[in-house]
């Protein structure tokens, strides 16, 4: 586990149905004496990824193995990184969220490379959620502090539903918006508000907020020239952060990143930094925090954290190649990836 600290230099340069009214952020780097940990791998592996860290200051994400096989990992607050385990059969996974109970939710993948939604509880033991019927594939992406999960399941068409797992595990379909074919959850809070995305027959898709009775709620959030939108996150004062798109360009179309006010009537675009193309954000905490990253015309992601009136760091400054940040706890530890000098991606923590 290694310490980065920034130079001298780089410390310098460091909805509701209805309308949603439009506010657009100033993008100015702020300076900020941040210092990033690289997380290391499991032993023999050479890739690694951080997407989620709790109040505890525990990281889960994956690492590859020295057979090259990529595995879901936790690390310890002091940088001890433990392989979690898969059911038995399976051969691989990752970690994407966890509480501040240490319940784990994510993938698992069975030696058929079909993907299944699991739970990790924090002794340790490994459970298969259920997907939903006609699934052959499943994930789960979030969990509140009561355990309550959620995630998607797809069929074979690749037709994406989003669900919700109870604590008992069992599984509850969250409908697409009236008219949508598709859906998928990204986030549930301690308050079982759930979000993402609702998506129609022709790839567009529109930021969705479930109520705690699992009603489905347009968030709007397309800005001017998109089409498309995503909720990536909700915290629990119900503030949540996502992206505006166009559907089927990716990070060329280019992405932008959007913060939503509680109860979502007014959207503010989380600007990149000065100089870049796009920008996307993943995570928010209950300060009103929230991170992602930020790209260059030529591709190279920049981990950056916006304020809550909008100031944008560059958290990828002090790191010599790409960065992004996916996830952050109330103390602001921030975690992600960086790339290495020697080119490998390694998964990161961020502080200051």
């Amino acid at each position: 586990m290694r310490t980065l600290k920034p130079s001298p230099l780089a410390r310098a340069a460091g909805l509701l149905a209805g309308t949603a009214a439009l506010v657009v952020s100033t993008a100015v780097p702020a300076a900020a004496d941040v210092t990033v940990t690289d997380l290391g791998t499991l032993p023999g592996g050479t890739t690694s990824r951080a997407y989620a860290v709790n109040d505890t200051g525990t990281v889960v994400g994956s690492s590859d193995d020295a057979a090259g096989v990529t595995r879901p990992v936790r690390w310890t607050p002091g940088g001890r990184t433990a392989d979690l385990g898969t059911p038995a059969g399976h051969v691989a996974g990752t970690a994407f969220n966890l509480n501040d109970r240490g319940v784990v939710v994510g993938r698992s993948v069975a030696a058929d490379s079909s993907e299944h939604a699991v739970r990790w509880t924090p002794d340790g033991r490994v459970t298969e959620l259920e997907a939903l019927p006609g699934s052959t594939r499943s994930r789960a992406y979030g969990v509140n502090s009561r355990g309550v999960a959620v995630g998607f399941s797809a069929t074979p068409d690749l037709v994406y539903q989003a669900q919700r797992w109870g604590r008992d595990g069992e599984a509850t379909r969250l409908p697409p918006l009236h008219g949508d074919v598709s859906s998928a959850a990204a986030k549930i809070n301690d308050f079982g508000v759930a979000v993402g995305f609702s998506g129609t027959a022709d790839g567009r898709q529109h930021a969705v907020r479930w109520t705690r009775g699992g009603t489905p709620v347009p968030l709007g959030g397309v800005l001017p020239g998109d089409d498309s939108s995503q909720a990536s996150w909700i915290n629990d004062r119900g503030v949540l952060v996502g992206n505006s798109y166009q559907a089927g360009k990716g990070y060329d179309g280019p992405f932008h990143a959007v913060r939503w006010s509680r109860g979502g009537r007014v959207v503010t675009e989380l600007k990149p930094l000065p100089g870049h193309t796009g920008s996307a954000a993943y995570g928010i905490n209950d300060r009103g925090v929230a991170v992602g990253f930020s790209y260059t015309p030529g591709g190279t992601f920049h981990a950056v954290r916006w304020e809550p009136d909008g100031r944008v760091t560059d958290l990828g400054a002090v790191v010599p190649g790409s960065s992004q940040a996916y996830l952050l706890n109330d103390a602001g530890d921030t975690v992600g990836y960086l790339t290495t000098g020697t080119g490998e991606v390694h998964a990161a923590r961020w502080r200051g």
